[in-house]
């Protein structure tokens, strides 16, 4: 239960834990403020150089001030005291109706999904929404898509969802099964997320503050009925996550990781970039004993030969294998060129090069819009770390769980730098922005180690999650238009 006292942040005493904690949570508030100022200039900047901020101004300029206002309130201590309070009275309340903890996971995970419905996508121009929803039902079977190695499990699902079941029963074009499937996946993640939090947190505003967190990232638009091929690896990267923290308190196996995580990869190869932080899991787990070094092998082995050989296996069957992914269909998108270009561009699918400024203009918006403050959390968190020379971890299955996350997100955040998208950072924002809910978990986690009293959370969690929750409701509003496709 929240503390009722003052929350402002005079040191009391001399230890480098407490100016730390100021540091950080005085970095945080600068965030909270110079986040917001970035919304309201959207008004007055060009939309090319500020798309992660443009869709505020869908908002009416009265309305977009008065959220912004709002959320700056949060960084006030004597206005996070007064919230507060007011959220410790809300829980003791429902508290006294004693139920289970995985009741309210289904009803919150349930009204998420009511709510993903009501709000969803109206328009096909992200990524190659509007391509996936000719190719998948084309009336000509020679040229209707089944399998494509750009993402193989996900789009035999939703051809198979659409052709024998959607179609002839429910009359739905492949854009609502892609809608249909992508809030189901969301329900699924909230009810995951809010189970893995419940773990992850020691108490309950530590897990609010992990949940909001991840919840309040521009990447859940994902799951407001998005038409592409993200939303299943979304569950899929949260499942590796929870299984890789169970493995490493050593309830479970290495191997159900493993497991999840190619099967990710088969839903979207994208993810294949994550493998270095599973084998750094794996590492972690024979160091400590909890599988012996052939085992260890073993199981970081087989799960992936095993689920990419059934892959091949259905991608061969339906007469697109080996010959399709190093001809017609290989990786790398239109040209099928994979990075970003060094010195210079030579296709139309190339829209800058690697040290450019607008390849690094559009990698900061692809992040900020994906999760404004997932990135900046962790380098204020680590920047403190090692200013005060603090120690964030005294357990050994919390320290590998960073190294993990950190590992994960590490590489995934490379992926999203080297990368080439096609349509440029703006249409193909959604190629990159699963990597926001690995590296906002790691910020959610590494903020609940670092701030060790209730007070100094709640006013670092509470502008987090207030300024993150406006800039991702502008978002999600913004996508309930239409918006014509390119």
């Amino acid at each position: 239960m929240y503390q009722s006292e003052d929350i402002s942040l005079p040191p009391k005493n001399n230890s480098p834990q407490t100016y730390a904690a100021v540091w950080l949570v005085s970095g945080i508030r600068f965030w909270s403020l110079l986040a917001l100022s970035l919304h309201l200039a959207a008004f007055y900047l060009p939309e090319p150089v500020s798309w992660s901020v443009w869709p505020y101004t869908f908002f009416p300029p009265w309305l977009a001030w008065g959220l912004a206002v709002l959320a700056a309130g949060l960084t006030i201590p004597a206005v996070a005291s007064a919230v507060g309070r007011r959220g410790a009275r809300l829980l003791a309340r429902l508290r006294a109706l004693n139920w289970p903890a995985p009741r309210w996971w289904t009803l919150v995970s349930l009204l998420a999904g009511l709510l993903f419905w009501t709000a969803r996508l109206r328009h096909l121009r992200w990524g190659d929404a509007y391509m996936l929803s000719v190719a998948l039902s084309y009336p000509d079977l020679n040229l209707r898509v089944v399998y494509n190695w750009q993402a193989p499990l996900t789009v035999f699902l939703h051809q198979r969802l659409w052709q024998f079941a959607a179609d002839p029963l429910l009359g739905w074009p492949v854009e609502t099964v892609y809608a249909a499937v992508s809030i189901g996946c969301g329900v699924v993640f909230v009810w995951l997320l809010l189970a893995f939090s419940a773990r992850l947190g020691r108490t309950f505003l530590e897990s609010a503050v992990i949940a909001g967190l991840v919840l309040t990232t521009g990447a859940m638009q994902l799951f407001f009925g998005y038409v592409e091929n993200y939303t299943i690896i979304s569950v899929g990267l949260l499942v590796t996550a929870f299984l890789a923290w169970r493995a490493l308190e050593g309830e479970i196996a290495p191997r159900w990781p493993v497991l999840a995580l190619s099967l990710t990869n088969a839903f979207h190869p994208s993810t294949v970039f994550l493998w270095p932080a599973m084998v750094l899991l794996v590492w972690r787990c024979w160091r400590r004993g909890f599988v012996r070094p052939a085992a260890a092998v073993g199981q970081l082995v087989w799960p992936p030969v095993l689920v990419a050989g059934g892959v091949l296996a259905l991608m061969e069957s339906g007469g697109h294998g080996l010959q399709a992914l190093l001809g017609v269909d290989r990786p790398g998108g239109g040209d099928g060129i994979w990075f970003v270009p060094l010195f210079e561009t030579t296709t139309r699918w190339q829209h800058y090069t690697m040290f450019s400024a607008a390849h690094l203009l559009d990698w900061l918006n692809i992040h900020f819009l994906a999760s404004p403050f997932g990135l900046p959390l962790v380098g204020l968190v680590f920047s403190a770390a090692r200013r005060f020379r603090l120690t964030l971890f005294t357990r050994p299955a919390e320290r590998d769980f960073a190294l993990f996350l950190t590992t994960a997100a590490g590489m995934y955040v490379l992926l999203t730098w080297l990368w080439n998208p096609d349509y440029g950072g703006q249409k193909d924002w959604d190629l990159f922005a699963p990597s926001a809910f690995v590296y906002t978990l790691l910020a959610g986690f590494l903020l609940t180690r670092f701030l060790h009293t209730r007070r100094t959370l709640l006013q670092a969690g509470l502008p987090a999650v207030g300024v993150s929750l406006v800039h991702t409701a502008a978002w999600i509003f913004t996508n309930t238009h239409y918006l014509p496709h390119d």
